[in-house]
């Protein structure tokens, strides 16, 4: 029970960063920029380590709800997988479950 509301805790948190860098696009896609700024959306409350990523990639990493952009070394072994790597930023996946659970009840573009 507690590692699943730790998972889910994670994932909250994430929920939150995600939801903050939609706003930067946004702001971005008003302004015409096609690089964004983001903030890492990693697990970890206190991360405010950025990250450099053009539009149309930060458009590709939310294609998939289940998706997110995080420093590297930032994944958490037991809640995501590292399905891309980048210069700047990985793109992790949530595992079945209360990661993917949380991931898909707080995707804004759902």
């Amino acid at each position: 029970m507690m590692d699943t509301e730790r998972k889910r805790r994670i994932g909250l948190n994430e929920a939150v960063f995600r939801e903050v860098n939609e706003r930067l696009g946004e702001i971005s896609e008003r302004f015409g920029l096609e690089q964004l700024d983001l903030i890492c959306e990693c697990g970890e409350v206190a991360c405010a380590d950025r990250i450099a990523i053009t539009v149309e990639e930060y458009e590709h990493v939310r294609s998939q709800p289940h998706w997110f952009a995080i420093v590297p070394g930032h994944e958490i072994d037991d809640v995501e997988t590292v399905v891309e790597k980048h210069d700047s930023y990985v793109v992790v996946q949530k595992h079945p479950g209360a990661p993917t659970q949380v991931a898909e009840e707080t995707d804004p573009r759902s």
